[in-house]
C-alpha cells in the first residue's frame, strides 16, 4: 500500500524534529563550552600571541574541512539513498569504501602539512602547530561515521561521542590554562577531544553495520560516487574560500597589524557558533532530504523552503540581537584590548544572516546531483570575496574582511535560491519571509532603544540583560501581530516540542500558542 502524502509529511516532520533535538543538544553543549574556553584563552593569551595560533588553527581547520565534504557528503548521499531503497548491503559497501579512502587521504594531508610547516612555519610556535596538524587526521576520519549516522536519520548516535569529546576538550583546555601550559596545552586538549570523538563514532557505526551483509558497488554507482565526491570536494574548497579562509589569508598579507586576524577570527567564530543553532534544523532537513530522494523526490522542493523558513526564524533574532548589543558584549567579555572588534562583530553578525538560507537549497541541488551550478556560484562568489578583500583590508583591516565575506555570502544565497526557483518552480513564500524580516527589524530597534536609555552607571551586564529581555518580548509579540506563525507551522512546532523534557514542554506549548495567535 502506498504511503499517504500527509503521512509522509508527518513522518518527515517527526524525523526532522527528533534529529534537530539531538543535533541541537550536541551543538548547545559544544557552543557553550567553546565560548567559555575561547574567552578564557583570549583573555589569558592576549591578541598578539593568539594571532598566530588563530592563523594556524584556521589553516588546519581549512585542511580538515576540505575532507569533510567530498567523501563524507558522498557517504551520506548514497547511504541514505540505498538504505531507503531497502538495499542496506550496498549502503554498508558505500561506507566501507569511503572510510578506507578517507583514512588514506587524511594520513597523506597530515604528512604534507607537517612538511610544509617544517619549511615555512614559525619555530616559536612549533609544539602547538604540530599538535594541531596531527589533529587533522582524526577529525577528517570522524566525518565518515558521522555522515553514516546522518544517512540513517539517527543523529542521536553522534550526540554522545561529540559531547564526551567536547567535555574532554573543554576540561583539558581550562586545566592547561590553569597550569600555565600555554598554547601547547590548549592544542593538546583539542587533540584529545577529537580522538575520543572519532573512536566512539567509529565503534558505534561498526556495531550497527556489522549485522548487515557487505554488498558490492556496481560500476554505475561507483561512477556516480566518483563524480559526486569530486564535485563535492571542489565545492567545499570554494565554499571555504568564500566564507572565511581567503579573508584571513589576505588580511594577514595586506595588513601588518596581526591583531586584525584575531579580531576577525573571534567575530567570525562567534557568528559561526550562533549559526550552529539553526544549523541543527537545516542539517536535519538536509539529512531527511537525502533520504526522501530514495523514498520519492516530489517533496524535496517544499522541504527546502520549509527548512529555510524555520532556519530564518531561528537565526534572525540571534544574529540581529548580537549585532545590536555588540558594543556592551565585547566590552564586558573581552575588555579594553578588544575594543576594535565591536564593529567587526556587528557587521559579521548581520552579514551572516543570509548564510543560514543557503543550506536547504544546497541540499536540494545536491540530492538531485546538480552540484555543477553550485561550483559555478562558488567560483564567482570567491572572486567577489577575494577582490573585495584586496580592496578593503589594507586600510580597514578586519572590518573590510567582514564586509567582503558578507557580500559574498549574500550573493551566493541569492544565486542558489534563483537556481532552485527556476529549476524546480518552487513557491518561495516570500511574503512569509518578509513578515519574519519585519519582526526582526522591529526587535532590533527595540533592543537599541533599551540599550541607549540605560545609563552607563547601571553596568554592562544589566544593559545586556535588559536588551535581551526587550528583544525576546518584542520578537514574540511581533510574530503574533504579523501572523508569521500559521496553523501549519504551529502543528510542526508542537510536534517538535514533544522531544522536550516534560518540565519544559507546557511552557513551550504556551509560547507556541501565543505566537500563533491562539
Amino acid at each position: 500500500m502506498s504511503t499517504p502524502p500527509g503521512g509522509a509529511a508527518v513522518r518527515n516532520t517527526e524525523r526532522i524534529a527528533a534529529n534537530s533535538f539531538w543535533y541541537g543538544l550536541e551543538l548547545f553543549f559544544t557552543i557553550a563550552g567553546a565560548l567559555v574556553t575561547s574567552v578564557v584563552v583570549a583573555v589569558r593569551i592576549g591578541p598578539q600571541r593568539l594571532g598566530y595560533f588563530s592563523f594556524i588553527f584556521l589553516l588546519t581547520n581549512f585542511t580538515a574541512e576540505i575532507g569533510s565534504f567530498g567523501l563524507p557528503m558522498t557517504t551520506r548521499k548514497y547511504m541514505a539513498e540505498y538504505l531507503n531503497r531497502g538495499a542496506a548491503d550496498v549502503a554498508r559497501a558505500v561506507y566501507h569504501l569511503a572510510l578506507k579512502i578517507q583514512v588514506l587521504t587524511s594520513a597523506g594531508l597530515t604528512i604534507v602539512a607537517l612538511i610544509l610547516f617544517v619549511i615555512w612555519g614559525d619555530p616559536a610556535y612549533r609544539a602547538p602547530s604540530v599538535i594541531l596538524i596531527l589533529t587533522m587526521a582524526p577529525r577528517m576520519i570522524a566525518f565518515i561515521p558521522s555522515q553514516a549516522n546522518n544517512a540513517a536519520e539517527m543523529m542521536k548516535r553522534n550526540t554522545q561521542p561529540s559531547m564526551l569529546g567536547a567535555t574532554l576538550n573543554i576540561s583539558g583546555t581550562l586545566f592547561a590554562v590553569w597550569m600555565g601550559w600555554g598554547l601547547p596545552g590548549i592544542a593538546a586538549a583539542f587533540m584529545a577531544g577529537a580522538l575520543l570523538d572519532t573512536v566512539l563514532k567509529l565503534w558505534i557505526v561498526h556495531s550497527t553495520l556489522s549485522r548487515t551483509p557487505l554488498g558490492s558497488i556496481s560500476p554505475e554507482l561507483r561512477k556516480r560516487m566518483l563524480t559526486f565526491s569530486g564535485q563535492g570536494l571542489v565545492l567545499m574548497i570554494l565554499n571555504l574560500l568564500v566564507w572565511d579562509r581567503s579573508d584571513v589569508f589576505v588580511l594577514k598579507l595586506m595588513n601588518q597589524d596581526i591583531r586584525q586576524v584575531t579580531f576577525f577570527a573571534l567575530a567570525f567564530n562567534i557568528t559561526e557558533r550562533i549559526l550552529m543553532v539553526p544549523n541543527a534544523l537545516t542539517t536535519s532537513v538536509g539529512a531527511t532530504m537525502m533520504a526522501q530522494y530514495g523514498r520519492g523526490a516530489e517533496r524535496l522542493p517544499r522541504l527546502a523552503v520549509e527548512g529555510a523558513k524555520y532556519g530564518f526564524l531561528l537565526v534572525l533574532p540571534l544574529l540581529m540581537g548580537i549585532a545590536t548589543i555588540s558594543k556592551p558584549l565585547v566590552q564586558l567579555v573581552y575588555r579594553q584590548p578588544y575594543q576594535p572588534m565591536i564593529p567587526v562583530l556587528a557587521i559579521a553578525a548581520l552579514f551572516a544572516i543570509p548564510k543560514v538560507l543557503i543550506a536547504p537549497p544546497t541540499a536540494l541541488l545536491q540530492a538531485v546531483e546538480n552540484q555543477a551550478y553550485l561550483i559555478w556560484v562558488g567560483c564567482v562568489c570567491g572572486i567577489i570575496d577575494i577582490s573585495l578583500d584586496f580592496i578593503l583590508t589594507p586600510h580597514h583591516g578586519a572590518i573590510g574582511a567582514a564586509v567582503a565575506n558578507g557580500v559574498a555570502q549574500a550573493a551566493a544565497s541569492a544565486a542558489i535560491w534563483w537556481r532552485a526557483y527556476h529549476f524546480f518552480n518552487v513557491d518561495l513564500k516570500l511574503r512569509q519571509f518578509g513578515k519574519i524580516a519585519l519582526c526582526g527589524s522591529v526587535m532590533a530597534i527595540s533592543v537599541m532603544a533599551v540599550s541607549y536609555m540605560i545609563p552607563a552607571r547601571v553596568g554592562l551586564a544589566a544593559s545586556i540583560a535588559a536588551s535581551i529581555i526587550a528583544g525576546v518580548i518584542t520578537w514574540a509579540g511581533m510574530l503574533r501581530i504579523t501572523g508569521s506563525i500559521n496553523s501549519e507551522d504551529k502543528g510542526r512546532l508542537s510536534s517538535a516540542g514533544r522531544m522536550l523534557p516534560g518540565q519544559i514542554r507546557p511552557a513551550y506549548c504556551r509560547l507556541v500558542d501565543f505566537v500563533a495567535g491562539i
